[in-house]
């Protein structure tokens, strides 16, 4: 019986830690991107406190450069800057790929067109 109410009490005591890191998930962080296309590297993408910075693996890509993002739960909208007005790329949604790890899918109007995962 007190083998069970240790083994109980340390299970709950895990609960915290682990809710904690489910509602902390977002698109905050440094992603690497790969183009949908042809699986080719596109770039690194970083987002911090409402905007966002763009490197592509292209030279002199009009798509590299920085600007405004407005962040939520399941993705990210791009406001201005070099992913909007140079790629037309709109913004992005988080989900997961087959292994059930992090990915985010940046859009156009027509179509998703890069895939990013967690750097």
């Amino acid at each position: 019986m007190r083998t069970l109410a240790a083994l109980l009490l340390i299970a709950l005591s895990a609960l915290p830690a682990h809710a904690q890191t489910l509602t902390g998930v977002g698109v905050e962080g440094n992603w690497g991107c790969r183009a949908n296309i042809d699986g080719t590297k596109a770039g690194l993408l970083t987002i911090y406190a409402g905007s966002y910075g763009y490197a592509s693996a292209n030279f002199a890509s009009v798509a590299s450069g920085s600007g405004n993002a407005e962040m939520a739960s399941n993705g990210v909208t791009f406001l201005d800057g070099n992913l909007l007005a140079g790629a037309g790329i709109l913004g992005g949604t988080l989900g997961f790929d087959a292994e059930g790890r992090d990915t985010l899918t940046l859009f156009t109007s027509e179509k998703p067109v890069l895939t990013c995962t967690p750097r």
